[in-house]
């Protein structure tokens, strides 16, 4: 794992839980938006806020809350609410909260969207237009493709995309607004786990109960830099990683010793793994590298 600024390590595992946020659909064909790839992980996609925008958003499945610079929470006038705690595997942190009244990523729109708000100069400075983190409780409310080939998020009207392709389907687990899913790794023993599909992570990062399960040697030591804090890691190796029919091999991982105050399974699964994946949130399954069906 390189030291990076931000990775998916700085999850927003908040204590509070937001009320659930309504979502207007304006068109009936699906959307294509272009984003673009900073440090060779973060997905960088354009929102807007009702006449507002865009602005440059990090889309970070693996935050379960929305996360808006403080610059922008005072250009859009956003309101202060109670601060909450919040829980990384960096630490313990106090942050403050409000609540965005549209928030929309091509005819998708979102209401009443609460966020935390955070000075992210550590992000700016990997890309000094990124303005916030679209975390999950905002991109729970849609269905769509993650295209990395051709660098495009397509978000689904309706069945349209599911329709058009074909691919073993990956049951998510449901709860906190976290995509957890079940796979089965292999390094000195065999063992399931279950890991945080994050597209802010750009390596595996198994937690002390993944690393345990499958008796993963750990070599040197290193400092992983985020937006909570430093966290310090070890590495090591997996012989094989199995996702649904995904079998991915020889893969360098992150150890954390840290475990987090919420529940975010037995680690991190990049998505940037797959160069492309099919999430529905509707029917909670996502398709790792769905092929296009004939006819």
């Amino acid at each position: 794992m390189k030291n990076l600024p931000y990775t998916g390590l700085a999850i927003s595992l908040a204590f509070v839980i937001f009320a659930v946020a309504g979502i207007c659909e304006q068109d009936h064909a699906e959307t294509e938006i272009p984003f673009r790839l900073v440090n060779g992980n973060l997905i960088v996609v354009s929102l807007e806020s009702g006449e507002d925008g865009p602005f440059n958003f990090v889309l970070d499945t693996g935050a379960d809350t929305t996360i808006v610079d403080s610059s922008l929470a005072a250009r859009l006038s956003l309101p202060s609410l109670r601060p909450v705690q919040q829980t990384t595997l960096a630490g313990v942190r106090i942050l403050n909260r409000s609540l965005v009244p549209a928030l929309s990523v091509g005819t998708a729109e979102v209401h009443n969207l609460p966020v935390l708000v955070e000075d992210l100069a550590s992000l700016r400075q990997l890309d000094s237009h990124i303005q916030g983190i679209a975390g999950q409780d905002f991109l729970s409310h849609f269905n769509y493709l993650l295209d990395y080939r051709r660098r495009v998020l397509r978000i689904e009207a309706a069945s349209e995309i599911e329709n058009a392709l074909q691919g073993d389907r990956v049951r998510i687990e449901a709860g906190g607004n976290r995509m957890i899913v079940a796979s089965e790794g292999q390094s000195l023993r065999r063992a399931n786990l279950r890991l945080l599909l994050d597209s802010g992570a750009s390596s595996v990062v198994l937690i002390r109960s993944g690393s345990q399960a499958l008796d993963v040697p750990a070599f040197e030591s290193v400092q992983e830099a985020t937006t909570s804090g430093n966290v310090n890691l070890r590495t090591g190796h997996v012989r094989t990683l199995s996702i649904g029919s995904e079998r991915l091999h020889d893969i360098s991982v992150a150890l954390s010793a840290a475990e987090p105050a919420e529940p975010i399974g037995d680690g991190l699964l990049p998505t940037g793994l797959f160069q492309t994946l099919y999430v529905n949130n509707r029917d909670g399954f996502v398709v790792f590298n769905p092929r296009v069906k004939k006819n």
